[in-house]
């Protein structure tokens, strides 16, 4: 009797191979869909939670990054008009052969939507106008994400990089110490490529050029002022040191504004998906939960009446 026990087994599990999928099933495979419905659901709540902080965190820092930002616009637009028209490089003409340093400013982070990436296209753009111009340009890169993707592409044009700059608020300091750094290198424009914040919900890439102490020197905007021959050089120097750490130090906190902005809208954005996910998956889960249990009735039904 064993036996024959054992044949009709083997015989029922090569009927149910040849059934077609779902009519046979293995015991237990309809509680596997279930139990996968479920993990899933609990991994995208658990995803849900963790973007809900990361915007509450986005959330309080943006308050206290455009209150930064808001205080360091007056430096950018304190000086005279005619300092303003030295420092633009207009009076400049482009020539060939001129070497233009290009400083793009990116984040630390990512999760913060297109504001990176829109840094490191713009940058792209004009390194590849510059090099069609015949004018050499370097790349002095603040923040690792822009590094990354520049670094590939353009490993001879990169000359420094700064990173870990925004695990503090960005002070006058850094600023100051990233523009004397720049200053080491001999360049005939500079050119800051950053986002400039307008609201919570837009910002746009905005290069901003500036030219070089000699120019600036040499500049017919600057020529009336009375200044004594001796310390000529030293003044436009210093002057174009402090209007150019100003500048780094206002594109650094409008681009930290924008990030944050941004990384707070992504992740609304992503709790809100997960929400919607979450919905989709509860009505899958239930409707599964109850065909298996139909299927149990009708199976118990169908056996007692055998009986």
């Amino acid at each position: 009797p064993d036996r024959v026990v054992g044949a009709m087994s083997l015989l029922a599990r090569g009927v149910g191979a040849l059934q077609p999928s779902g009519l046979l099933r293995p015991v237990g495979v309809r509680f596997a869909s279930l139990k996968a419905l479920k993990t899933r659901l609990t991994s995208v709540k658990s995803i849900q939670k963790i973007t809900k902080a990361m915007k509450m965190v986005a959330a309080s820092k943006l308050r206290g990054a455009q209150t930064r930002m808001e205080a360091s616009r007056p430096f950018v637009s304190a000086s005279p008009e005619e300092v303003m028209t030295a420092l633009s490089g207009e009076e400049e003409p482009a020539e060939g052969g001129s070497k233009l340093f290009m400083v793009p400013i990116s984040s630390d982070k990512g999760l913060c939507g297109g504001v990176n990436s829109s840094v490191v296209k713009a940058t792209k753009a004009l390194v590849n106008k510059a090099a069609g111009a015949g004018t050499t340009a370097e790349l002095f890169i603040i923040g690792s994400k822009a590094r990354e993707a520049l670094a590939r592409e353009y490993p001879k044009a990169l000359v420094a990089n700064v990173d870990e700059c925004y695990q503090k608020p960005f002070s006058w300091g850094q600023a100051a110490a990233i523009a004397e750094e720049i200053l080491e290198h001999e360049f005939d424009k500079i050119t800051l490529v950053y986002n400039k914040f307008y609201s919570v919900v837009k910002f746009e890439v905005t290069p901003l050029t500036i030219g070089s102490p000699k120019g600036v020197a040499d500049a017919e905007a600057v020529a009336g002022f009375e200044i004594d021959e001796e310390e000529d050089s030293n003044i436009f120097a210093d002057m174009f040191e402090f209007e150019l750490a100003s500048r780094i130090f206002n594109c650094v906190l409008e681009n930290s504004t924008s990030e944050n902005a941004s990384r707070m809208t992504a992740m609304d954005n992503a709790s809100n998906n997960a929400k919607d996910m979450i919905t989709r998956l509860n009505i899958q889960y239930n409707r599964q939960r109850q065909a298996v249990i139909t299927t149990e009735l009708n199976e118990i039904i169908s056996g007692a009446e055998s009986l």
